[in-house]
């Protein structure tokens, strides 16, 4: 009989979450309807988390163009949704 070797491959760790999953959960809770349009549509939780962070990186991409000239800008305050 011929000997088969085989060499084990290194076992890939899990990455953790860059969130904790509570996070998660209290973003989640804020959703009236849990479909998929409310949470990942253009209008729901993903869509107003993505224009929230392109808001953040415009902002402080501008404020450090600002800083050269002596001036600082503030992220705009967004106001919470009333639930209806």
């Amino acid at each position: 009989m011929t000997e088969v070797m085989t060499t084990k491959k290194p076992k890939k760790h899990k990455r953790a979450y860059p969130f904790p999953a509570e996070l998660i959960d209290q973003l989640l809770a804020q959703v009236e309807n849990k479909d998929a349009e409310a949470i990942l549509g253009e209008n729901g939780l993903a869509g107003q988390l993505k224009k929230m962070l392109a808001e953040r990186m415009l902002t402080a991409e501008l404020s450090h163009h600002l800083v050269g000239e002596g001036e600082a800008i503030k992220p705009p305050q967004r106001q919470q949704p009333e639930k209806g």
